[in-house]
């Protein structure tokens, strides 16, 4: 059954979507904030959140725009339970991977983490099966140095004031020897404000990452 749509789907059709929801989905493409992927008005190449900052994610792109379809895709593995969903997600985000040249190509992938009793309850974290749908296509390793020590509230659930207070603190990497010296890319499956991931990766900063960069499924705008 298609995920959006409902229509049953071929018995030789495997993909999470309808070829026609297929056609809906709409990627990520310029003009976008340089450092953030947001769409909104832009002065000098960057959105005004981004305007004078200095980040620990030195950049984030999103292989979709969270409209249409992308929410049921999404919907059906966080909260559906159907993991294949999220490996063939994955594996568009590969393939779509090489529209950014400025995404280099890390050393290390890093999911960005649950907290251990929401991923008790889903039964699998759905950043770490995208990255590992990544990594099998293009042969770069996953690593979990990252954990969740506070769960927070579903950033969705906030406005953006309070977002960024939410996420504070809550991540610590628990084996700095794994990323000392390298260059990471952060996996989630959807970006809203950026503050998971730039939390996440001041972390990776403080513990000795040189460069971080983060890729989303999609990117809400």
């Amino acid at each position: 059954m298609c995920a959006h749509c409902r229509k049953d789907l071929p018995g030789s059709y495997s993909g999470t979507l309808c070829l026609a929801c297929r056609t809906q989905l709409v990627p990520l493409e310029a003009p976008f904030c340089l450092r953030c992927a947001d769409i909104s008005p832009l002065r000098h190449g960057v959105c005004a959140s981004c305007q004078g900052e200095k980040f620990a994610c030195r950049l984030i792109r999103a292989a979709f725009l969270y409209r249409g379809p992308i929410h049921s895709w999404v919907y059906s593995f966080k909260y559906r339970g159907r993991f294949p969903a999220a490996q063939e997600a994955g594996r568009l985000m590969a393939r779509h991977w090489a529209r950014f040249r400025e995404l280099p190509a890390p050393e290390i992938l890093v999911p960005v983490p649950l907290h251990f009793r929401r991923e008790n309850e889903r039964g699998y974290n759905q950043a770490e099966i995208l990255a590992g749908a990544i990594s099998k296509e293009t042969g770069i390793p996953v690593l979990n140095p990252l954990i969740r020590v506070r769960k927070t509230k579903p950033q969705w659930e906030l406005d953006k004031k309070d977002r960024k207070q939410n996420i504070a603190g809550a991540f610590k990497v628990a084996r700095p020897g794994d990323i000392l010296g390298r260059k990471l890319v952060l996996i989630d499956d959807v970006c809203t404000t950026g503050f998971s991931l730039e939390a996440c990766a001041l972390e990776l900063k403080r513990s000795g990452a040189v460069d971080v960069c983060a890729y989303a499924f999609a990117r809400e705008v």
